[in-house]
């Protein structure tokens, strides 16, 4: 399943509220949402870069030990996930990923949503529209696609780092999320890259859209 034309939708914007519900929901309800970077060229032209968000992975509080605040562990890092529900949580893994994180949830539980895989709205769009394409054009479409299939990946192509750590998820951090209605087919599986969390690591709070081709892992 694709999602439905940019052109045939309209988008509402999410307030910082709507994160502030229970992790598990927040991080199901992402699946399909839109993920909005808004950049400057070098000319000083804006422009919107728009991710469909294909993959996410709650971690649940103090009790998670795949959490960073795990047991209580509140330190100057950690600090912005006892916020409510409605900020960004930005940190650098092995010393080059930037990791993009929604804090969620009420205040005082220390609680996130990472978004792990998307693709641009634009990507989509050419797959409905190009059925009678040669199966090499649709390969290298595929790869296209995939190209934003892992956290990592997705922070660099859409130029996000710390700075945007404790802002609101609003406009005004130039990255936001839109709802436009797409509703895709959603699976469990286990979070990836946790084997340390003893019975943590085979929760099934990895939420991804079912079958899509931008995934960081089946």
């Amino acid at each position: 399943m694709l999602a439905p034309k940019q052109s045939d939708i309209q988008s509402i914007i999410l307030e910082p509220a709507w994160f502030s519900r229970p992790t598990c929901v927040v991080a199901a309800d992402l699946i399909g949402k839109v993920l909005c970077r808004q950049l400057t060229d070098s000319d000083g032209k804006q422009r919107i870069l728009r991710m469909r968000i294909s993959e996410t992975e709650a971690y649940i509080g103090e009790g998670d030990a795949a959490c960073h605040a795990h047991a209580g562990t509140r330190t100057a890092r950690t600090e912005i996930m006892y916020n409510q529900g409605g900020v960004f949580y930005v940190y650098l893994t092995y010393g080059i990923h930037h990791m993009l994180n929604l804090v969620s949830g009420p205040a005082e539980s220390p609680e996130a949503v990472l978004i792990r895989a998307g693709f641009f709205t634009e990507d989509s769009e050419r797959l409905l529209d190009e059925q009678l394409l040669s199966a090499d054009k649709i390969l290298n479409a595929l790869k296209e696609i995939k190209q934003l299939a892992g956290p990592g990946k997705l922070t660099k192509h859409l130029q996000i780092n710390r700075d945007l750590y404790g802002e609101p998820i609003t406009p005004a951090s130039e990255v936001w999320i839109e709802d436009d209605g797409c509703q895709p087919p959603i699976s469990l599986r286990p979070r990836i890259g946790i084997d340390y969390a003893g019975e943590a690591k085979d929760w099934l709070l990895r939420y991804i859209w079912t079958d899509h081709p931008s995934l960081s892992k089946k």
